[in-house]
């Protein structure tokens, strides 16, 4: 099932210590931590954020399966940037045949961007994991006023990108609904021929934007039903509290991010 390879979005009910820290500061610290994880160059940077990201998934109390449906869905993306950055030129030779010609500075090249785009992934993983839909919207738009932005479009900044992520296992969900309605009406989607195949996307894309238009009509109404008005008005039910624990985690994530900059 689509939705098996599909952790991205998802939110898992626990007690651990990810899911008692602050929403402000996980996302603060997760978000610039995924950005960091871009601009590892070595090894040494590849040792200390797997070490640093493992921890957090340790103390997420959460199955590793649920992380690795999170690299599952993004697969095919991690080898294409595996293959182009492999026959990178320049360096030694390691292998060749005819005009394919591998060497050590694409093979260091490849398994740099590879671990990149995994950490990245994971680490927003473990955000979207321990952080409920509602309180991410919350975190995001206090996170937005700190740097100045206006409460107007901070709170509606923050509704539309917690509504998306929220909507991806929905997504996930119905077109792995759709796929198998449409098995069951004759349709192949193992045809080896590339036209074949073109047919078999076709017949799961346009039912499945037809089927996120009318969700996405279906929650304007009920938006609109409830009174939703925006930010004019608004109070919340839960409120954020700062504690000695959340300060320790900016000071940890500050560290790793320091270490892979001037280290």
């Amino acid at each position: 099932m689509l939705l098996d390879n599909v952790a991205l979005g998802r939110y898992v009910e626990l007690d651990s210590l990810m899911h008692s820290l602050d929403p402000r500061g996980k996302l603060l610290g997760l978000f610039v931590l995924a950005g960091f994880a871009f601009s590892i160059n070595s090894f040494y940077d590849v040792l200390i954020m797997s070490s640093y990201t493992l921890v957090l998934m340790l103390l997420s109390k959460l199955s590793l399966k649920y992380y690795m449906k999170s690299l599952k869905s993004i697969w095919f993306i991690v080898i294409f940037a595996f293959v182009i950055q492999l026959f990178t030129i320049g360096g030694n030779t390691l292998f060749s045949i005819g005009f394919i010609r591998i060497t050590d500075t694409g093979l260091f090249n490849a398994a740099i961007i590879t671990f990149r785009i995994l950490f990245a992934v994971l680490l927003s993983s473990v955000l979207t994991l321990t952080t409920s839909p509602t309180s991410l919207a919350h975190a995001l738009e206090d996170v937005l006023r700190w740097f100045f932005v206006p409460k107007r479009f901070a709170h509606e900044i923050s509704m539309v990108m917690t509504i998306a992520i929220r909507f991806i296992p929905v997504i996930a969900n119905e077109a792995d609904r759709i796929m198998k309605a449409q098995l069951s009406r004759g349709a192949n989607f193992d045809d080896r021929k590339f036209s074949g195949r073109i047919r078999g996307a076709i017949s799961i894309i346009i039912p499945l934007l037809v089927s996120a238009l009318r969700r996405a009509e279906d929650l304007s109404i009920a938006m609109e039903a409830r009174g939703y008005n925006g930010w004019e008005g608004r109070t919340r039910f839960k409120q954020f509290n700062w504690k000695i624990k959340d300060t320790f985690f900016l000071i940890s994530f500050s560290l790793v991010c320091f270490t892979i900059i001037f280290i």
